[in-house]
């Protein structure tokens, strides 16, 4: 019988763990700055992208934009890390570059992960992180498998 009705809400699992994942997505195209740019430099210069995931699988993601967060894409992409490692890689930050948007999810549990949209000067330095909260919003909020883990983007 609990086979049964497991399998019935499968479907529903399916589009309440979608639905997390589109929040997050939503929330990181709308989320206020956290942190200020560092010193200026020249544009074009590599970023260090660090992925450290505590307790679970996470991937962190990136786009830069011109014009503002509707403005033209100038590139983007994504870093994975299996649960309980440290992932490095590196990307270049375009030249024309002013805004920044950044997030990380990990786990499974929706609403486990955080998004950024950070407004540059074009070809400045930067140094921003985003953490997994240990459990989600509200009152009874769920723990978070992947609590912890952080995505930072360093150039």
């Amino acid at each position: 019988m609990i086979s049964t009705i497991s399998r019935r809400f499968a479907p529903l699992r399916l589009l309440i763990l979608t639905l997390g994942v589109l929040m997050v997505l939503i929330a990181a195209s709308v989320s206020a700055p956290a942190v200020v740019p560092a010193h200026a430099k020249t544009g074009g210069g590599n970023v260090t992208l660090t992925l450290t995931c505590t307790g679970a699988s996470c991937t962190g993601s990136w786009f830069w934009r011109q014009g503002g967060i509707t403005g033209t894409l100038l590139g983007s992409g994504s870093i994975a890390g299996k649960a309980n490692s440290t992932t490095i890689e590196t990307t270049t930050q375009p030249a024309n570059a002013d805004t920044l948007n950044f997030g990380l999810h990990a786990g499974t549990t929706s609403g486990c992960g955080q998004g950024f949209i950070e407004y540059i000067t074009p070809g400045s330095a930067i140094n921003f992180t985003a953490t997994v909260p240990n459990k989600t919003s509200g009152s009874y909020g769920y723990t978070c498998l992947g609590g912890g883990s952080t995505f930072n983007m360093k150039s």
